[in-house]
């Protein structure tokens, strides 16, 4: 065996194109591609619940904490037959929203889910749009290079496995392919974990036809679609009966994230969990309909290549039945009535989060499949070199008192290293006719967040305001207030935001600059139109040259906002502050809300670029931003919706804040509509002691 192995071994082997690292994975790579030919004749049925999660979440980055937006569970009992029959009986459903809603549903067909072992092509969920060629598949050879990198042991129950880890990378970039490490078991060569994420030139797009064109056209998209999104899958084998590697944890996981105009991410993934699975129970797989019966003219079907589809009943109200027929499969899918899904008793409540333990897995599987992505030519993962990029909207066009109307553009480098980019940003202000700009080396990884920034530019002076945001753009504009104070800064900073660990959500950084006072340069031409045009004064900083430190947290789950400290050291004296955001969202009798707190303290030398701003949006509405300019502060805002929608809903408000506690606060009320759970909120807010007049504000990313 050994003298054969070496022989295949020298056949196979080229300088520059080894498919195997040596023996011992060629040996292994044999086993386990005998047995993925012969598959598991021993199983011949199982039964199993099945519980698929499915969720959109969104973050400044992929390894950062990400917030949900959508959750649905659903929860089905899967009955499967050799060779490949399968009868999904669906129990419940259940799901939730960040934008209110309290119930959702996904209408389910043919099967989400790899229901045994995989064939000769890798796809879930009609991901990636051409099948993906398995490592193991009979040309496989052709297209894959092998190398043992790991071993360990699982111990179930009477029986203890050792299990080999072979990383599996293309030689080539080819239609679809992946890359990534198979676990398998050294003594029967199954699959028991496979790790992938996916690659190649029609991953999002097949051609439509058999011409260059359509072919070329075909790989445009996929390049396209690959900038800005990454597909994984995690595939885990669990052993049953000391026998039969079953399907236990599916994940599936669509990545965008964009680095354009600004900086986000949002993951979407399907995560199924089998359990309760029982092997070779003689019971027979029944369909209750044929393919091409039974439709519903109300009804739409859509007929794959290769596959043919009924549908019954396809109403919540009676539930329905789907069923079709493909080369590879036959399988029935069966919804009940939306009255017996809701009337399921699940066994955990439904939750916004993951558990902590799936969530820690979770991502480092997604660490390391974008760690393995980035190690892979850029060519095969249409990484860019050089683009025109702005890092914020606001970046292309702003509007302030300082600057006026300026406009900016900008340039990203990849400089060959991975998670890094490097930006360089400039802008020119109308109104004061000056220079600014930047040049930022960013490494964003998975154990953090890295920013060297060398810059000229308008900074504002608390912790909290958005005055550089296009919100206050066009607020400033459009009602002539613009809720900010700028100062102009010339220096160099460095920070770094923690994603994982006990320091994960906090943010230590340092900065050496210059600071300097500028001055109000610019009127409001399009409030002008209605009222005045004129913007109130910019106050004047503590000019000097100045070492500053920074400290901060990200506060995540149920609350929002951040805490920190900051502080300055200079000639011409030296002070600090401290500071809490606090946003508490609520639902109170189908009425949601939120109660936002802030407070702020500071230290040493009254410097005005560490001090507080009393009034305005972001403590006490009714009032002028700036009201008074105060070494200590808390504010209290709340927001109550009348109408639980999230495109649009009456709001009403009530402030109150002060720097003491004197017994004379600053106290505001008013009401206005929110539109998409806050993005945009219309208010009208009046100030009550002391009385002021009528003022109204357009403002973006408010509590709904």
């Amino acid at each position: 065996m050994s003298a054969l192995g070496l022989a295949l071994l020298m056949a196979v082997q080229s300088p520059d194109t080894a498919t195997y690292a040596n023996l011992e994975t060629l040996e292994l790579l044999q086993i386990a591609r005998e047995r993925h030919r012969a598959q598991d004749t021993l199983v011949h049925d199982y039964q199993a619940v099945v519980t698929t999660r499915m969720e959109v979440r969104a973050g400044r980055s992929l390894f950062a904490r990400l917030r949900p937006l959508w959750v649905h569970e659903t929860r089905a009992r899967v009955a499967w037959h050799a060779p490949n029959d399968m009868n999904l009986h669906i129990e419940s459903m259940r799901g939730q929203s960040a934008f209110g809603d309290v119930e959702g549903t996904v209408r389910f067909g043919r099967p989400w889910f790899v229901p045994r072992a995989l064939g000769d092509s890798i796809r879930l969920l009609s991901i990636p749009s051409t099948a993906a060629l398995h490592p193991l598949a009979a040309d496989a050879e052709d297209s894959y290079r092998f190398v043992i990198v790991d071993s360990a042991t699982i111990s179930t129950p009477g029986h203890a496995v050792r299990a080999i880890a072979v990383q599996v990378t293309p030689k080539h970039v080819g239609a679809s392919l992946v890359a990534g490490t198979m676990w398998i078991d050294r003594a029967g060569g199954d699959v028991v974990r496979l790790s992938v994420t996916f690659l190649g030139e029609y991953v999002w797009d097949t051609p439509e036809g058999e011409t260059p064109e359509d072919s070329a056209s075909a790989r445009r998209s996929t390049r396209t679609a690959q900038r800005f999104v990454s597909v994984h899958a995690d595939l885990e084998y669990l052993l049953v009966d000391n026998a039969h590697w079953m399907p236990w944890r599916q994940l599936l996981s669509v990545n965008m994230s964009v680095n354009f105009i600004l900086s986000a991410a949002m993951p979407a993934r399907v995560l199924t969990t089998f359990r309760d699975t029982r092997v070779n129970t003689g019971v027979p797989v029944l369909f209750t309909l044929e393919p091409d019966s039974g439709r519903n003219r109300r009804t739409r079907v859509h007929y794959p290549e290769g596959e043919r589809v009924a549908v019954r009943d396809p109403h919540d109200r009676y539930g329905y039945t789907v069923t079709g027929r493909t080369a590879a499969m036959r399988w029935e899918t069966t919804m009940p009535p939306r009255d017996s899904a809701r009337a399921f008793v699940w066994d955990t409540p439904l939750d916004a989060d993951i558990t902590p333990i799936d969530r820690d897995r979770i991502e480092r599987f997604i660490a390391d499949m974008e760690r393995l992505g980035e190690n892979l030519p850029g060519e095969w993962m249409a990484r860019r070199v050089l683009q025109v990029a702005w890092m914020d909207p606001s970046d292309i066009l702003r509007f302030n008192r300082v600057q006026g109307t300026s406009i900016g553009a900008g340039v990203t480098v990849n400089p060959g290293l991975s998670f890094t980019t490097l930006h360089a940003g400039a802008r020119f202000g109308f109104s004061d006719t000056r220079f600014t700009g930047s040049l930022t080396l960013t490494r964003d990884a998975p154990a953090g967040r890295l920013e060297v920034r060398a810059y000229r530019d308008l900074a504002e002076a608390e912790p909290w305001s958005r005055g550089q945001s296009t919100g206050n753009s066009v607020n400033a504009q459009f009602t002539g207030h613009d809720d900010a104070d700028y100062y102009l800064q010339s220096g160099s900073a460095a920070q770094f935001e923690f994603y994982r660990g006990g320091l994960a959500d906090w943010t230590l950084g340092a900065s050496v600059a210059r600071h300097r006072s500028v001055i109000t340069e610019a009127s409001a031409g399009i409030a002008g139109l209605y009222g005045s045009s004129t913007l109130a004064p910019n106050p004047a900083v503590a000019d000097g040259d100045w070492l500053g430190g920074h400290l901060s947290r990200r506060l995540g789950g149920p609350l929002r906002g951040s805490l920190g400290a900051d502080g300055l050291l200079g000639e011409s004296g030296q002070g600090a502050r401290a500071w809490l955001d606090l946003g508490v969202p609520f639902l109170v009798f189908r009425r949601s809300g939120q109660l936002s707190v802030k407070a702020g303290t500071t230290v040493g030398d009254p410097l005005p670029q560490l001090a507080f701003r009393l009034g305005g949006p972001y403590t006490v509405r009714g009032y002028g931003y700036g009201e008074a300019i105060v070494p200590d502060l808390w504010a209290a805002q709340l927001d109550v919706a009348l109408r639980p929608h999230w495109v649009l809903s009456p709001v009403i408000f009530a402030d109150v804040g002060d720097s003491d506690f004197s017994g004379q606060p600053l106290v505001g009320v008013g009401g206005g509509f929110s539109f998409l759970g806050g993005w945009l909120r219309l208010n009208v807010a009046k100030g009550l002691n002391p009385d002021r007049r009528v003022r109204f504000d357009l403002l973006f990313g408010a509590p709904r």
